[in-house]
C-alpha cells in the first residue's frame, strides 16, 4: 500500500508526500503505529477525494479565422480541472473556412477528440464524471454546437455533417458549453498572439500561476 501511496503522491495529490516519505521508511518493520498512520492516510485520502473536483473538466477550444497565409484558420484548446492545463494544443487547420463562427466550429469539433479521450480515460480510473463544460467565445458557435444543424443558415448549411459530432455528445450528456468573453477566453494565447494583460490572464490560467507581469 506504501508503494501506491508513493506512486499517487507526485503524480496528484502531493499534499500527502511528506507522510508517504515517512511511511516508506517503514516498511521493512512496521509496528501498530505505523499501520494507524497508515490508516489515517487511508481516510485522508478517502475525505477529500473531491477536494479538487476532479470530475468535472472544463475546457477551453478558441480559433482564428484565416490566420495563416494560405488563409486557413489556427486552433488552440486546453483542458484542466480547475487551473493549470494537464492537456494542450495549438495547430493549424486543415481546410478553410468562411467565417469565424465555422472556423469555431470546425476547431471545436476537431479538439474534441482530445476531449473525448481525457474523459474517457478518467472513467477508465473508476470517476464518475459530470458533463464536460466547453468554453467558447462565439455566440453563434454554441448555437450550431447546441442546436445541430436546426440552427443552420445559408451561411453555414455547407458545413461538413462531421463537425456537428459535437451536437450529439450534447445529447449525450457527456458535454455542455458555456460563452466566455473574448477578453476572459483562456484559450486565445493557443491560436493567437497576445500581449500585456491578455497574455498575463492566458499564462496564469494555463500554469496555474499568480504572477503580474
Amino acid at each position: 500500500m506504501s508503494a501506491k501511496l508513493l506512486y499517487l503522491a507526485p503524480r496528484g495529490r502531493p499534499d500527502i508526500m511528506t507522510a508517504v516519505s515517512f511511511l516508506c521508511t517503514r516498511v521493512q518493520q512496521p509496528n501498530v503505529e505505523d499501520w494507524e498512520k497508515l490508516s489515517r492516510v487511508l481516510r485522508y485520502l478517502k475525505s477529500t477525494k473531491e477536494l479538487d473536483e476532479i470530475t468535472q473538466m472544463y475546457s477551453c477550444v478558441d480559433s482564428a479565422h484565416m490566420a495563416h497565409h494560405d488563409l486557413k484558420g489556427h486552433t488552440g484548446g486546453f483542458i484542466c480541472f480547475k487551473n493549470g492545463a494537464f492537456a494542450a494544443k495549438s495547430k493549424k487547420q486543415r481546410l478553410n473556412s468562411n467565417s469565424s463562427c465555422e472556423a469555431d466550429l470546425i476547431g471545436t469539433g476537431e479538439y474534441l477528440k482530445q476531449i473525448t479521450w481525457a474523459r474517457n480515460f478518467m472513467i477508465a480510473q473508476g470517476y464518475e464524471m459530470k458533463p464536460t463544460i466547453i468554453f467558447q467565445d462565439n455566440e453563434s458557435t454554441i448555437k450550431l454546437i447546441n442546436n445541430g444543424r436546426r440552427s443552420s443558415s445559408s451561411k453555414t448549411r455547407h458545413i461538413d455533417n462531421k463537425y456537428f459530432y459535437i451536437h450529439g455528445k450534447i445529447i449525450d450528456g457527456e458535454i455542455k458549453t458555456s460563452f466566455k468573453p473574448t477578453d476572459e477566453m483562456w484559450a486565445d494565447g493557443l491560436s493567437k498572439s497576445l500581449q500585456g494583460n491578455r497574455l498575463v490572464l492566458f499564462r496564469n490560467q494555463v500554469l496555474n500561476a499568480n504572477i503580474e507581469n
